[in-house]
C-alpha cells in the first residue's frame, strides 16, 4: 500500500493531474465542503494546469486550506478600467456580457 493513502491531511501530498507534481498546501483553494467530502482547486504552479479534487474522508469536512480572498483593487486596475470605459461604445449591458461595444486603447 501506498504510504500516501494513510495521510492523517488529505491535502498534503495532494498532486496535480496533469503533471503529477505535490500542489503546495497553500496554493489549493477549498471550493465546499460538507461533513467527511471537500472539493478543492488545486492550481498547479509547475504546469499551469488546474484540477478539482474531491478529498473523502472523516478529516475531509475539517480541511484547513489556503481559503484566498480576492486580490484587492488596486491603481492599475483602475487606470484599465478609465481607459476601457473611456472608449466603450455599447451600454453597460453589453459591457457586462463582454459583447463588443468598443475596446480599450493601448497603453
Amino acid at each position: 500500500m501506498d504510504p500516501r493513502d494513510r495521510l492523517s491531511d488529505p491535502v498534503d501530498g495532494a498532486e496535480c493531474a496533469a503533471c503529477g507534481r505535490t500542489v503546495p498546501r497553500e496554493d489549493v483553494r477549498l471550493l465546499a465542503r460538507r461533513e467527511d467530502l471537500a472539493f478543492a482547486e488545486l492550481p498547479c504552479g509547475s504546469c499551469g494546469s488546474i484540477s478539482l479534487a474531491i478529498f473523502v474522508g472523516p478529516t475531509a469536512g475539517d480541511l484547513d486550506v489556503g481559503e484566498q480572498q480576492p486580490a484587492a483593487i488596486g491603481p492599475d486596475d483602475v487606470l484599465d478600467m478609465h481607459l476601457l470605459l473611456e472608449t466603450w461604445k455599447g451600454d453597460l449591458r453589453s459591457l457586462v456580457r463582454g459583447s463588443s461595444g468598443g475596446a480599450p486603447r493601448a497603453r
